[in-house]
């Protein structure tokens, strides 16, 4: 009995860092969209801020949750709650998805990105616009549509 609770712990565990794993990369790559975009004064859209969010809520619950199966697996009262939460982050996990879900579209020719829409092979930088103050790196349109297309990926995953 004591060997299938510590099997049932460690693989709860392991998914819940496949899930971290899963919001962080979304956490960061979305960071990065929305630190490129405050940097050149564009307007942010909510969903960019909605997907920023629900990823960062779910690297918190995740952390939450390894510690929480770690040492109090087995309780009842804790079992629900994890129940109820776990569900919320796959809810937000299947949004995410929807919302990134131009990520699927091919990288090549004209792309839409969170950064903007244009050709793949459009060459961005530092004030590559006329604006020589920015602080951020604008990657081009073609590594910024993998990026999305790699959030997209990990949010089926994290789902």
């Amino acid at each position: 009995m004591a060997i299938g609770g510590a099997v049932l712990r460690l693989s709860s565990t392991a998914l819940y860092a496949l899930e971290f794993c899963c919001a962080g990369i979304i956490l960061g790559i979305y960071s990065y969209f929305l630190s490129v975009q405050a940097d050149r004064d564009v307007t942010i859209p909510r969903w960019q801020q909605a997907v920023t969010g629900m990823s960062g809520g779910v690297v918190l619950y995740t952390i939450f949750a390894i510690l929480l199966t770690c040492f109090l697996g087995g309780k009842a009262f804790f079992a629900f709650l994890g129940m109820i939460l776990d569900l919320a982050c796959a809810g937000a996990m299947i949004a995410i998805a929807v919302l990134t879900r131009d990520g699927a579209s091919s990288c090549t020719g004209n792309v839409q990105t969170p950064l903007g829409d244009g050709p793949s092979d459009s060459k961005e930088g530092f004030g590559s616009n006329g604006q020589g103050n920015q602080v951020t790196y604008s990657a081009s349109l073609g590594a910024t549509c993998r990026l999305n297309t790699a959030c997209f990926a990990v949010a089926i995953i994290g789902a």
